[in-house]
């Protein structure tokens, strides 16, 4: 079986959700992870399953959300070799449908479960942590028996070995050798009790008239619910029939137009359609048939012609046949034996056996013989003769073991009466109670390991709170502060790595551009020392000022603006002259004022990516700080993400040594409180039984105070029973002893009553046992010799008349044969047999030749007439279609064939239509559907169910009610009382013996199970030992080589083999090592299951809680292992399993209950 989609259209929380595992991957392990968070679904999903394969629970949990009748599961899986759709609905019966909506039976979906049941099924091939956790605890309570350990990892069953302690415990519970307070104890003392109250019983009629009428009353009542709910019932009923008849007629109506469109031809016999291909092959053999028989006849009627006719010699052989087989074999008996009986006539005597007999002159030795009754009675005396001496003597020897043992006793009953009383026996029953559920620990041990722990993990408080500076606090200041998911702190990572990136990469282009303007500044002071101002801006500024002192002096014409005007023209000259004289200095001057001008843009630029960066850290700066608002020292937190992150988990190391803390000590005041309540209890337990606890003031010596007086009342009352019983023993023994004196002097009278009846009485005294035995053998010799001999006499006679008449015979059939009597008799017989066996075989040949001459006539009319009737045949066939050929006969039988199926689906549709409505005319059922409004029906259907649920509910009560009033009034009066007691002590007898059945099942089951566990060990030991070996070393990564079995004091036990040469017993192991233990187990189970049967679904819900990721890896390799046979789901919430699962097995299917879609597939992607 496997699973390739998951419909689950309205069940639990889901509504219309897939989940699509897909087709099985080929060549590579079919394992798939499903991933969701707490409450997702995952357990929802575990179940549907199960409610898919073996249908929903009466009372299901997962209806929340949707009612009953609309919950809905479905799905695709591999059954049986092929793909299957199946769907299963909320109902009692008939709710598992295929693809098109149609009941299909239950077998087809488990058909490759081999009769696995859904509890089997959830123990075999499903695995979580509480089961895992009972599995580790089973193999401590097995205490490594490998029977069991096999057993119940192959199956399944982590809890075998207490369920088979439950048992024992269960038939203990009822009966147990010496045990007090059993079943069978209390039942009889209840069969006691009730004789007590049926003597003691006298019953009073009271208010018998007002129960009456109260009785009246209520079966009124209750009449006229049942008529409410049966007109509602009948109502619900109707409307169903005619629900159920729409489909129906709606078929009908099809069928009803095929057969009208179809065209209308006689209809032949049934017959007809197989006797076509019949006629024509019967045509060509009859032709070949009649040909041979013909010359079969022709050679028969030669062979007859040349045998002779045997007659003659047949005439004596009859007489031949009794001469060879009778006569022939008498007279070679009668010739052997003769002599030899004669001899033993002559040896027969019984002289010697009268001689024994103590009778040697008895003349009629038939008088001595004894009847067979009388025999048969002496050996009945004397069978029973050695029962009555055994018995005598055991009850003698039994009587006197007794008395020695109640004399060796003294009067130590009446010292041990007080130990009887019940109130001394009630304390201390009550204290042997108390001791056993006290826990036996040692508390003081358990303190001063619990105070060691303590100190350790106050240490390690201060420790991780010493690694929190800056920070300084206490520790539930630590848990107060505001934490930021880790989400935001990844977010204020990247942001801080992004700031301080810009940062320096502004700064250093910073650098380097202010390096490169200097550098510029420099060589442009070079240039301009070296040749003066020639730079493009100092000439247009030499032109400009000689311009305005032109535009000056010419609009003023004074000497001072004709000065200047000279002077500024001189300049402008001079710079002209110097930009001539300087032309390449006068380039490059410009290339390098373009280069500073570019230089100074991308400073600007690099400052502000510098502001922006340190503006960012700041703003980032303030968002942490913002989020550590009110905790001392954040400005010394918040500076770097990366290390606010550590500090992050150091305070979460942290608070989990201080819930660690916390934890112990709630530990440690458990213990001092189990220690005050365990010391108070059992004090009070030794006051009630009057025991003092004189300097004794701790648990322990209070425990061991109160077993030993424990004993000391144990022993008493044992030795108290033992009185008793010794008692009543020796009152049995003496009654014992009477009977078997009785029964000896009874055996003594009837032994001489029947010797008194034969020849024995003639013996001078009654012959003993002994005599009587040797007698008995030499009469049944006597017997046989008188018999023997007159037998014998008898026999020599016969056969010498035998003799003679052989020989008459065989001269007598030589003559009528006309045979030669020279020779011996035996010639002469065997020439006789020769001769009438030759006729024999050449009558016989002429008989079978005619007889076969006869056969191959008949057979040759009987092949005319065939042919002559298979002509008319066809003929009748072609005038019945009116066509001339077979061919065309067979087309219109074909047709004819069509129309009567169609009928035939016809009148089985109108039955059905008859059946459902109950209605005896078609026509009537056709003419209710058609004013039928389904809807209607269906609202008013639907409506019925809380007003017929409602009746039904009335109707109980009001039974109930009845049913109280009728018991009142059956206790009242007569002797009814009486007979209900008497009755609940018959009752109580049948339970005894119910119960005691039960009990000698239970103890056969048990040893029927341990037979059982010990043959499927030596059936199953080899192969899930090597697997459990390998899949053990895989998941303790090495720690472990393996596991192996080793004879122990109960039969054999599982080791575990260490890697470096020791072994421990599977219940030696650590709680973790247990663990692993048993998943080595499961999965070796699994792998034994599929090796005989299909592959089957195997689930794992979140059983790696406590693994870290060496052990989830090795156990998804195990798992992968797996889905090499068969499909394996894992459920978890643990997201980094699915990266580990990814990493073992490449090809795993993930899956997320996040992409979960309504009418869409979740997908299943294989991982790369």
């Amino acid at each position: 079986m496997r699973i390739n989609r998951l419909d689950l259209t309205r069940y639990g929380k889901f509504t219309d959700a897939v989940v699509d595992f897909g087709q099985r991957p080929v060549g590579s392990p079919d394992l798939h992870v499903v991933y969701g968070p707490n409450e997702a679904g995952k357990s929802t999903t575990f179940n549907a399953i199960l409610d898919l394969v073996f249908g929903i629970g009466h009372s299901t949990k997962y209806g929340f959300l949707h009612p009953y009748s609309a919950m809905r599961l479905g799905g695709n899986l591999l059954v049986a070799g092929r793909d299957r759709e199946f769907v299963r609905v909320k109902r009692l019966q008939n709710s598992l449908l295929d693809g098109d909506e149609r009941t299909v039976a239950e077998t087809e979906i488990m058909a490759d479960l081999g009769g696995i049941d859904r509890s089997a099924f959830s123990t075999m091939f499903s695995l979580d942590e509480e089961t895992l956790k009972s599995g580790g605890e089973s193999i401590l309570a097995s205490k490594g028996d490998l029977g069991q350990l096999l057993f119940s990892a192959s199956a399944g069953l982590s809890d075998l070995s207490r369920r088979l302690g439950e048992i024992r415990g269960e038939a203990d519970r009822f009966y147990k050798l010496r045990a007090r307070n059993t079943e069978l104890g209390e039942l009889r003392s209840r069969l006691a009790d009730l004789k007590v109250k049926r003597d003691e019983l006298d019953l009073l009629a009271t208010d018998f008239a007002r129960m009456r009428i109260e009785l009246a009353a209520h079966e009124e009542r209750y009449q006229k619910a049942v008529d409410q709910q049966s007109a509602i019932q009948r109502r619900s009923n109707e409307i169903n029939r005619i629900l159920r008849a729409l489909p129906t007629m709606a078929r009908l109506s099809l069928y009803r137009e095929e057969l009208r469109a179809t065209i209308a031809v006689p209809e032949p016999p049934g017959s007809w359609k197989n006797e076509l291909s019949a006629i024509r092959k019967e045509s060509i053999e009859l032709r070949v048939k009649i040909d041979a028989v013909a010359h079969s006849i022709a050679t028969i009627e030669s062979e007859i012609e040349r045998v002779a006719d045997p007659s003659e010699v047949l005439a004596f052989a009859g007489r031949g046949e009794e001469l060879l087989k009778t006569l022939e074999p008498r007279y070679v008996t009668a010739v052997v034996d003769i002599p030899k009986l004669k001899g033993r006539i002559a040896d027969l005597s019984v002289d010697a056996l009268l001689l024994q007999l103590g009778q040697p002159g008895e003349k009629n030795p038939a008088r001595l013989i004894l009847d067979a009754t009388t025999v048969g009675r002496l050996r009945g005396l004397i069978n029973a003769r050695s029962g009555v001496d055994a018995r005598l003597e055991a009850a003698s020897k039994e009587l006197a073991r007794t008395n020695r043992a109640l004399a060796e006793e003294g009067g130590a009953y009446e010292r041990l009466v007080e130990y009887r009383q019940p109130e001394r026996r009630r304390a201390f029953e009550a204290l042997a109670a108390t001791v056993n559920a006290i826990e036996t620990l040692d508390d003081e041990t358990s303190l001063r390991l619990l105070t060691r722990r303590r100190q350790a993990a106050e240490a390690s408080v201060l420790e991780s709170m010493a690694q929190l500076v800056p920070w300084r606090g206490t520790s539930a200041e630590l848990a107060a502060i505001p934490v930021p998911l880790t989400t935001t702190v990844e977010k204020w990572k990247a942001t801080y790595a992004n700031c301080r990136d810009s940062e320096k990469s502004a700064a250093s282009d910073r650098d380097r551009l202010q390096s490169e303007l200097d550098r510029v500044d420099a060589e442009i002071a070079d240039i301009r020392g070296r040749s003066g101002k020639i730079d493009e801006t100092s000439a247009i500024a030499s032109r400009a000022a000689r311009d305005e002192a032109w535009l000056l002096h010419r609009q003023t014409l004074t000497i001072e603006t004709a000065l200047d005007f000279e002077r500024t023209m001189r300049a402008d000259d001079q710079a002209v002259s110097a930009r001539l004289l300087h032309f390449a200095d006068s380039g490059m001057l410009a290339q390098l004022s373009l280069t500073r001008a570019v230089a100074i843009a991308e400073l600007q630029s690099a400052d502000q990516r510098l502001s922006d960066a340190r503006s960012a850290l700041a703003a980032l700066t303030s968002e942490m700080l913002t989020s550590f608002s009110g905790v001392a020292a954040a400005q010394l937190l918040v500076r770097d993400p990366n290390e606010l992150q550590e500090w992050l988990r150091r305070r979460t190391t942290a608070l989990a040594a201080r819930d660690d803390l916390g934890s112990i000590d709630q530990e440690i005041a458990d213990v001092r409180d189990r220690s005050v309540s365990a010391k108070l209890r059992i004090t009070a337990a030794l006051k009630a039984a009057g025991i003092k606890a004189v300097d004794v003031d701790d648990t322990v010596s209070l425990i061991a105070l109160a077993e030993r007086e424990l004993d000391r009342f144990n022993s008493a009352m044992d030795q108290a029973d033992r009185l008793e019983r010794l008692n009543a023993d020796r009152n049995e023994r003496t009654k014992l002893l009477a009977e078997a004196q009785s029964d000896d002097a009874e055996w003594n009278a009837r032994w001489a009553e029947l010797c008194a009846g034969c020849w024995l009485e003639d013996q001078q005294s009654v012959p003993d046992v002994d005599a009587v035995n040797v007698i008995i053998p030499i009469l049944e010799k006597l017997s046989s010799a008188v018999e023997m001999k007159e037998s014998l006499v008898d026999r020599v006679q016969k056969m010498e008349q035998d003799a003679i008449i052989f020989e008459q015979t065989v001269f007598a059939l030589c003559s009528g044969l006309g045979m030669d009597r020279s020779g011996s008799l035996g010639d002469m017989t065997r020439a006789i047999g020769e001769k009438i066996k030759i006729a024999e075989r050449d009558r016989d040949r002429v008989e079978k030749l005619e007889e076969a001459l006869d056969q191959a006539r008949e057979q040759e009319k009987e092949l005319l007439v065939t042919r002559q009737v298979l002509s008319a045949r066809t003929d009748e066939m072609t005038a019945f279609f009116g066509c001339t050929t077979i061919d065309e006969v067979e087309a219109q039988i074909d047709l004819c064939l069509k129309r009567q199926a169609v009928r035939a689906a016809i009148d089985d549709l109108e039955r059905e239509l008859l059946e459902i409505t109950g209605v005896q005319d078609i026509l009537e059922v056709e003419h209710r559907l058609s004013l039928a409004d389904r809807n209607a029906l269906e609202v008013e259907l639907e409506g019925m169910k809380p007003l017929l649920a409602h009746h039904e509910q009335a109707c109980r009560d009001a039974f109930h009610e009845l049913s109280t009033i009728r018991k009142a009034l059956d206790a009242v009066g007569g002797d009814a009382a009486a007979a209900q007691i008497e009755e609940r002590r018959r009752t109580t007898l049948l339970d005894i013996e119910e119960r005691a059945e039960r009990y000698l099942e239970l103890r056969i089951g048990i040893v029927a199970a341990e037979q059982a566990l010990r043959l499927y060990r030596d059936r199953h030991r080899s192969g899930m030992m090597s697997r459990a070996s390998e899949a053990f070393r895989t998941i303790s990564r090495g720690a472990y080589s393996g596991v192996a079995a080793q004879p122990g004091k109960d039969g054999e036990v599982l080791m575990a083999l260490s890697a470096s040469g020791g072994s421990l017993s599977a219940d030696a192991l650590s709680r973790g090592a247990r663990f692993q233990l048993y998943l080595a187990l499961r999965v070796a189970g699994y792998h034994e299951f599929v090796t005989e049967r299909p592959g089957v679904p195997f689930i794992a819900d979140d059983i790696m809680e406590t693994f870290d990721d060496f052990r989830a890896e090795e156990a998804f390799r195990l798992f992968a292992g797996m889905a090499q046979h068969g499909q394996v789901i894992y459920l978890t919430h643990h997201r980094h399993l699915i990266d580990i699962a990814k990493k073992v097995c490449p090809s795993v299917r993930v899956h997320d209950f996040d992409h979960f879609q309504r009418q869409a597939t979740v997908s299943g992607i294989a991982a790369e």
